[in-house]
């Protein structure tokens, strides 16, 4: 059956670049949106237009025959993801949410304005206005966790990566020679 994900996160949370390991998928997105039609990263006096323009791509890429469809933005409410779970099931595919992990607001906050930056310094024709700290904290508190009782056919949670300690000890490194390790065999279930 088709399907329609729908990626929950915040801005900073990986959303993007989980797109980007899935070339496949048709994707929708509000940011590709300001971007590509605006030159704009985000501008209050553009969203209703963005808005408008979104459901009718969505509706649009819903009902071709990409198998997959997906919604790169956060989608951060109940009431947000509603609306998504309506049109995957009036066109007849299966809804599917993929949350990214929840981080730290600190850590969250640091990558989205690095995001910025370095959209600002590859698209220098984006104007990128910036992202305050009080209007990240709103959009981060306003966070409704995912329940069962929405709708979706399937939920999935990606893992939050762990970062590797850093060790302040030198190690040293002996080199030595491979031994041929043996073929491992199964090991029978049933005896």
């Amino acid at each position: 059956m088709k399907k329609l994900v729908v990626l929950i996160g915040h801005s900073g949370s990986g959303k993007t670049t989980f797109c980007e390991s899935h070339p496949e998928w048709a994707v929708v997105s509000k940011d590709h949106i300001r971007r590509m039609v605006f030159n704009r990263d985000f501008d209050l006096s553009y969203e209703e237009a963005v808005d408008r323009i979104f459901a009718a791509v969505l509706v649009e890429t819903v009902e071709s025959r990409a198998e997959v469809v997906c919604v790169d933005n956060t989608n951060l409410t109940r009431e947000e993801r509603f609306s998504l779970i309506e049109v995957a099931l009036a066109s007849g595919r299966e809804p599917v949410a993929h949350v990214m992990p929840l981080l730290p607001l600190e850590t969250l906050y640091k990558r989205k304005q690095a995001q910025l930056r370095e959209l600002a310094s590859r698209y220098p024709q984006v104007r990128v206005s910036g992202f305050d700290r009080a209007r990240y904290n709103r959009i981060y508190r306003s966070y409704e966790e995912i329940g069962e009782d929405e709708g979706f056919a399937e939920l999935i949670q990606e893992a939050p990566l762990v970062q590797p300690r850093q060790s302040t000890r030198v190690l040293k490194v002996r080199r030595t020679r491979r031994k041929r390790v043996p073929e491992l065999k199964p090991f029978p279930l049933f005896t």
